[in-house]
C-alpha cells in the first residue's frame, strides 16, 4: 500500500489557522492529473463532493480511500480555506496501465459485458477493465460476479488467475472465470460459410464443440479455435459477427450453443517479412529459420513459427514479458501483406524462490543438488521444462514427472517457481 505523499493546507492571508477539529464546507473538489477517470468517478472514490462538510481528519481519510484503491502511484491532498469554506485539491498520479493487468472474463455466458461492468463498478467506481497487480479487488470481484450470477438463478463458483504473455496473447492479464458449473460448447451454428470453405471450417467447428467455452484474454478462445483453419490458410481478416450464445444448465455442468455469421474475406500472400535484428537475435539468424517467404500464403501458424526463435531467445534470458510484434501492411487490391517484426523485451526476471513439492528426502536432495537455477539466477522456462530429461543422472528422481508454475512479480521482476512432482508417470 502506498502512503500519502504529502498532506498540506494552504490558507489565504488573513484567515484563521487551520485546526484539526474545524469544520469546513467544500466549495469545490479539484483533481489534478485525473488520467482516465472522470470527476464523478473520483468524487465517488474519495467520498467528497461540493457542499459536503468535513474537517482535516475527514480529508485525510478521503485521501487514504483513494490510496487504498491501488489505482494511483501517489495522492496529495490539500485545501485552501477562507473562513469555514474551503476548496479541496487532490494532486494525484494514476498508475500507468503498463503496470496493470488487463481484465478478462472467460465464460460468463449468462452475463452481458454491460452486466459484468455494472457489478464490478458497484464495488469500485474506478474500474476500467484494468486492475493493479495483487489488487485487493480480485477477491471482491469474485464475490461480485458470483452475486450477479446468483441474481439470475445460477449457483456458480468464480475464481481468477493471472496469465503471463504469450505470442497469441502478448500482455499480462488477469482472467475471471466460472469453474463450476463447467461450461462446454455443445454446438456451433455458422451462417455465411461458402461451399469452398466447408472443408476448412467443419473440422474446427467440431473441435470447438469438444472444448470448454472461452471468450477471455487467456488461452485460446472459442472464436479463435473456430477461425484458426482460415487464419492458417491466409484468410487474415477472417472474423465472426453477430455472435449470440444460448446456454443450458444441466446438473453440475452447462452447455452453450454459439451462433454467428462468418466473414472470411480473401486469401492473402506474403509480400515481405522485415526484421532489423535485435541484441539477442540477428536479422541473419532470424531469416535463416523463418517459415514464411515472399509469395507464400500468409499463414498465421507459420507466422508464429517464424517468431518462435525470437521469442525463445529472449525468454531464455529471463524476459518473461517479451512481446514480438508483427505489424501487417495489407494491400486489398493485390491481396498481399507484409509484416514488420520488432521486439519489446521488457525487463529481465530472476528467481526469487524455488519450491519442489511431493519429493521424498532422497529425491529432494538430488533435486537441490542438480537444479541449477537458484535464487538470483535469470529465469529460463526452457531449463525448467527440460530439467528431468536432461538430468537422467539424478537417480533418486527416476520415476518422477513434474509440472511447474511460475509466479511472476512485475514490481520486483522476480519469479517464484513451484514444481509439483508425481511418482509413477513416464519421465
Amino acid at each position: 500500500m502506498m502512503i500519502l505523499r504529502y498532506l498540506s493546507f494552504l490558507i489565504f492571508a488573513g484567515t484563521i489557522p487551520v485546526a484539526a477539529a474545524q469544520t469546513y464546507t467544500a466549495t469545490k473538489i479539484v483533481f489534478n492529473h485525473p488520467g482516465p477517470y472522470t470527476q464523478d468517478q473520483l468524487e465517488a472514490a474519495v467520498g467528497m463532493h461540493s457542499g459536503i462538510k468535513f474537517n482535516v481528519d475527514d480529508l485525510s481519510a478521503s485521501a487514504q480511500r483513494l490510496v487504498d484503491t491501488g489505482f494511483f502511484e501517489s495522492v496529495g491532498p490539500s485545501l485552501e480555506a477562507k473562513g469555514s469554506s474551503a476548496s479541496v485539491l487532490f494532486d494525484i498520479k494514476p498508475l500507468d496501465r503498463a503496470q496493470m493487468l488487463h481484465v478478462g472474463f472467460g465464460n460468463f455466458v449468462w452475463l452481458s459485458h454491460g452486466e459484468i461492468e455494472d457489478a464490478l463498478r458497484a464495488k469500485s467506481t474506478l474500474f476500467l477493465d484494468y486492475l493493479p497487480e495483487n489488487s485487493s479487488l480480485e477477491e471482491v470481484f469474485d464475490g461480485a460476479l458470483t452475486g450477479a450470477l446468483a441474481a439470475k438463478g445460477i449457483a456458480a463458483r468464480v475464481t481468477h488467475e493471472t496469465a503471463e504473455p504469450t505470442m497469441l496473447r502478448p500482455e499480462r492479464s488477469i482472467e475471471f472465470r466460472i469453474i463450476t458449473p463447467v461450461i462446454r460448447v455443445a454446438n456451433v451454428k455458422l451462417g455465411g460459410v461458402s461451399t469452398e470453405l466447408v472443408p476448412l471450417i467443419q473440422k474446427s467447428v467440431n473441435a470447438a464443440a469438444r472444448f470448454p467455452y472461452n471468450e477471455g484474454l487467456a488461452g485460446q478462445t472459442t472464436e479463435d479455435r473456430i477461425l484458426a483453419p482460415l487464419l492458417d490458410a491466409g484468410y487474415i481478416q477472417a472474423s465472426l459477427s453477430g455472435v449470440t450464445l444460448a446456454p443450458t444448465l444441466a446438473g453440475d455442468g452447462a452447455s452453450v450453443v454459439l451462433s454467428a455469421t462468418l466473414i472470411a474475406g480473401d486469401v492473402y500472400r506474403i509480400s515481405s517479412i522485415a526484421f532489423a535484428g535485435s541484441p539477442l537475435l540477428s536479422a541473419e539468424s532470424f531469416a535463416a529459420t523463418q517459415k514464411l517467404h515472399t509469395g507464400d500464403v500468409a499463414s498465421r501458424a507459420l507466422l508464429f513459427e517464424t517468431l518462435a526463435p525470437l521469442d525463445a531467445a529472449y525468454r531464455r534470458q529471463g524476459y518473461m514479458d517479451v512481446i514480438e510484434e508483427a505489424v501487417p501492411s495489407a494491400d486489398p487490391a493485390t491481396h498481399l501483406v507484409g509484416y514488420t517484426v520488432s521486439v519489446k523485451p521488457g525487463e529481465q526476471y530472476r528467481i526469487h524462490e524455488v519450491t519442489a513439492n511431493n519429493l521424498d528426502p532422497a529425491a529432494k536432495a538430488d533435486f537441490d543438488r542438480g537444479f541449477l537455477m537458484k535464487t538470483g539466477e535469470l529465469y529460463n522456462p526452457e531449463y525448467v521444462s527440460g530439467f528431468l530429461k536432461n538430468n537422467s543422472g539424478l537417480r533418486a528422481l527416476e520415476g518422477y514427472s513434474a509440472a511447474f508454475k511460475a509466479y511472476a512479480d512485475p514490481n520486483t521482476h522476480t519469479v517464484d517457481l513451484v514444481l509439483t512432482f508425481v511418482r509413477g508417470s513416464a519421465r
